[in-house]
């Protein structure tokens, strides 16, 4: 049995070989809490790198889960889903910095919206500019399309070619939008009971896609509150393993179109073999560019 008084948020970190940035990220959390009761869990996916270590000596008061094995993103969340005692869990990667009150703005905003299932923040990257995957549309086939052949940057602000970061959508505005970022995501504790945990056969990527869109199908809303910003370091933890990574995002991206089409739709006779070849294509290209910096 958990002693001390029940946290209003339970912030769950999964975390793997991102000690530099998980040690900032940690910093940033009571920033970002403010007054807000919370607790900290981290599960750790068998890092190498002296994570497990490094929270224990300078985190005491973290909660950690460290796993003998890298179970992938998914399953780590619901590890910690399931060690969670908040009201509201938030979904946090190692590899963000909270702003001043950031999860206390979010928290209100949930509170005064009992329809929402979860709600995110403004994202930016280092630099200041604006993530666009704070606020999104729920993906297609035609959005991914529209994305590979850059039909979206050449019409960035339209609703036919540009759904897939839906830069027409206000970034300034507290509103109802169909997909927010898992990086940054606060979900209530009785929209996970009802819609459930995250799809484990995600292992990395498209799993916060397919937790939103089942939510909406459970008649739930996803809300987006610019009031609070989270900088978010894009691909830090995930860089150094560039060709595994890309096989896991075509891997979730054919798993979802899969799980959410119909059956024998003659539109999955260009979609697999499209993210098959664009998977083929990327692996290549980043062949091409190591063996340029090796002779370089």
């Amino acid at each position: 049995m958990e002693k001390g008084p029940k946290p209003e948020v339970s912030i769950v970190i999964v975390s793997y070989n991102s000690l530099p940035h998980l040690r900032a990220c940690i910093e940033s959390i009571p920033g970002g809490a403010g007054s807000l009761p919370y607790e900290v869990i981290i599960v750790d996916n068998a890092s190498s790198d002296g994570t497990p270590d490094m929270v224990r000596k300078e985190a005491p008061s973290v909660k950690l889960i460290a796993n003998t094995e890298n179970l992938g993103f998914a399953k780590g969340c619901n590890i910690g889903i399931k060690a969670a005692r908040g009201r509201y869990i938030l979904l946090l990667n190692p590899d963000t910095v909270v702003g001043s009150n950031a999860l206390e703005r979010t928290y209100e905003y949930l509170e005064a919206n009992p329809d929402l299932a979860a709600a995110g923040c403004k994202l930016l990257r280092p630099d200041g500019s604006l993530d666009p995957s704070c606020k999104r549309e729920l993906p297609s086939p035609w959005d991914a399309f529209c994305r590979m052949v850059g039909l979206s940057n050449l019409f960035p602000n339209s609703r036919i070619f540009a759904r897939y970061d839906a830069a027409y959508l206000d970034v300034d505005k507290r509103q109802r939008l169909p997909l927010i970022d898992g990086c940054y995501m606060m979900m209530r504790s009785e929209a996970l009971e009802d819609i459930g945990l995250f799809d484990e056969r995600f292992f990395i990527y498209g799993e916060d896609v397919d937790w939103c869109r089942r939510a909406h199908s459970g008649g739930w809303f996803i809300g987006y509150d610019p009031t609070g910003t989270v900088v978010h370091m894009k691909g830090e933890t995930t860089r150094h393993y560039t060709f595994r990574m890309l096989y896991h995002f075509h891997r979730s991206m054919t798993l979802y179109y899969w799980k959410h089409s119909r059956r024998w739709d003659p539109v999955q006779l260009i979609v697999y073999p499209g993210i098959a070849l664009r998977l083929v294509a990327l692996v290549v290209w980043n062949l091409f560019r190591r063996e340029r910096r090796v002779s370089g």
